[in-house]
Formats: structure tokens, sequence, C-alpha cells
């Protein structure tokens, strides 16, 4: 009996073992993290949607009247917003702060929090968002990916 548990023991260790090397890690996550800021950057949206899951989803909420509005789009539908804004943008700054990376207890998938404050000029007038990013990250096809990126943009003074 005892052979028996000991291998049972062993067998199952061995299989999260072998497992380990299909969870995501910290470094995963910011790594797409370094990726997609440098990308943002540089106005480059191809670099963005590698790191965006086949069913990435953005959902944003900001403040409209007196409620709370939402706006959820897919993958395709950020890309071609994001490309169709960067030329209207005479200049374009990026900055994260305040992240925090947690790998979830499966090692199957993790989060961020940040805030990202965006500083652009657009017919010639100055303007600051500040959006306080929750992000979601799992392994595609072995890949880091970012599966949703959800938040809501502050109101009031942002200025940094």
């Amino acid at each position: 009996m005892s052979r028996r548990l000991t291998g049972t023991v062993l067998a199952v260790l061995l299989s999260l073992q072998a497992q380990a090397g299909d969870n995501i890690t910290r470094e995963h996550i910011q790594q797409v993290i370094d990726e997609t800021d440098a990308a943002a950057r540089n106005r480059n949206t191809a670099d963005i949607g590698y790191y965006l899951s086949d069913a990435f989803e953005k959902v944003i909420q900001f403040p409209h009247d007196k409620w709370m509005a939402t706006v959820r789009l897919d993958k395709q539908e950020y890309l071609e917003l994001i490309e169709e804004g960067w030329p209207t943008i005479e200049e374009y700054e990026y900055r994260r702060d305040s992240t925090v990376i947690h790998v979830m207890p499966d090692g199957l998938s993790g989060r961020s929090y940040s805030t990202i404050t965006e500083t652009l000029t657009l017919d010639g007038t100055r303007r600051v968002s500040k959006f306080r990013e929750h992000a979601l990250y799992a392994l595609e096809n072995g890949r880091p990916v970012i599966t949703q990126i959800s938040g809501h943009t502050l109101v009031g003074d942002t200025m940094p």
C-alpha cells in the first residue's frame, strides 16, 4: 500500500512539474507590459496587436452626464480605432505608473493594475487623460497575451 501511495504522489508531483512550463509568470506579464508600452510610445498598432489575445476585449468606463457610460471593443475594433487616431495626433506622450502584477494561484492567468497617463496635442490643444487600467493575461499558444483591458477614465484635475 505504501508503494502505491508513494507512486501516486510521485506521479502527481511530476505531472505538476511538467505543467509548470505552461504557467504564466510575472516576467511574462512584465514583458507584455514593456512591449505594449513601447509600441504605444512608437504609435505602432501592429506591435500592440501582437500582444492581444484573439478574444481580446477592451472595456472603458467614463462619466457621461450624471451616469457612467461603458464602451466595449473587440480586438479588431480597438486596433482600428487606435490606427485611425494616430495620424490626428500632433504630439503624443505615454506613461504607465503604479503598476502591480499578480499571478493567479492556478498559474494559468495573471492581472495587472496601472495608471496610464496619455498627454496629446490635437488640433493645437494639449490634453491629458488618465486611465486606471485593469488588465488580464494568459498564455495563448504558449505566448503571453492580454485577454482583457478594463478600467475607468479619471476625471477632474488629472494633470501629472
